[in-house]
């Protein structure tokens, strides 16, 4: 398959740049780089807010544009520029909160403010809920605590999170799309870095993939020029939708079926075996 084929390698962070242990290892920082220097753009696309996307792409030495909070959210490190975010609006907001409330679940809202701000809100901290409140105490400095935060119409939001055991939030998954069918997206996932459980809120149109498309729309780029790797399931719209979709081998068995190839784990510098083994050979 030859190189000139992708002009896009689209990259999830956790599990696919950075191995089990959170490290950025040498072998899949050069190989990214020789992707770059054959003309193929890498592209960071992360569950992870703003502030802690932009460090790994410093240390990548990437100035592509950093796509955020599972897709809901697309900004240029220079300037900290927002280029495209899925505000849910009041309406569905308030709607999405019921819920929340109805079933007995805390929300953490992700906001989109400079670096030296906050970077989410919640209404109470500590909550008596050790999951909620790890995450919350990850993020202490970071985190803005006001009760009335739903009522405020200062930030936008675009991004809900529940955070509990797996069987909680999958059960919350289900009443969501049940209560309002095609309104939202959502992805029930685990970060390595915490000890509970995210339910993810968005906008139904807001995806590692939809934010994509917009670059690409940008840049001119065919969406058949995109070569998009990952290994959770908020990473499977950009899996299905791009020329080329790879799933890294430690993946989910969901994740592998439904892309075109299969690479390395993590730990066996799976994205450096796909750039030298297929897309650079």
């Amino acid at each position: 398959m030859p190189s000139h084929r992708f002009r896009i390698l689209a990259l999830d962070i956790d599990g696919t740049v950075l191995d089990s242990r959170g490290t950025l290892r040498p072998r899949t920082f050069e190989a990214i780089h020789r992707a770059m220097n054959a003309g193929i753009r890498p592209v960071l696309c992360t569950g992870r807010r703003y502030r802690r996307a932009v460090d790994i792409a410093r240390a990548l030495r990437l100035d592509a544009p950093l796509i955020c909070n599972s897709g809901a959210l697309v900004k240029e490190p220079e300037g900290n520029r927002t280029l495209w975010r899925a505000d849910l609006g009041r309406d569905l907001l308030v709607e999405i909160l019921s819920l929340f409330d109805a079933k007995g679940e805390l929300a953490v809202s992700f906001t989109d403010r400079p670096l030296d701000d906050f970077d989410f809100l919640v209404a109470q901290s500590p909550s008596g809920r050790p999951l909620f409140d790890d995450f919350v105490d990850h993020n202490r400095k970071h985190a803005e605590v006001d009760p009335d935060w739903p009522g405020r119409d200062d930030l936008s939001h675009y991004h809900l999170c529940a955070i509990g055991e797996r069987s909680m939030m999958l059960a919350f998954e289900s009443a969501i799309l049940e209560r309002i069918p095609g309104a939202v997206q959502t992805f029930v996932q685990k970060s390595p870095r915490y000890a509970g459980t995210m339910c993810e809120v968005l906008r139904h149109d807001a995806s590692k993939w939809t934010a994509l498309l917009h670059l690409a729309e940008l840049w001119q780029v065919d969406p058949e020029e995109i070569c998009a790797v990952g290994d959770d399931m908020n990473d499977l719209p950009m899996i299905r939708g791009a020329g080329l979709g790879v799933a890294m081998g430690h993946s989910d068995a969901r994740i592998r079926e439904a892309a075109d190839h299969v690479t390395g784990s993590d730990d066996e510098d799976g994205v450096a075996m796909l750039i030298d083994d297929l897309l650079l050979a």
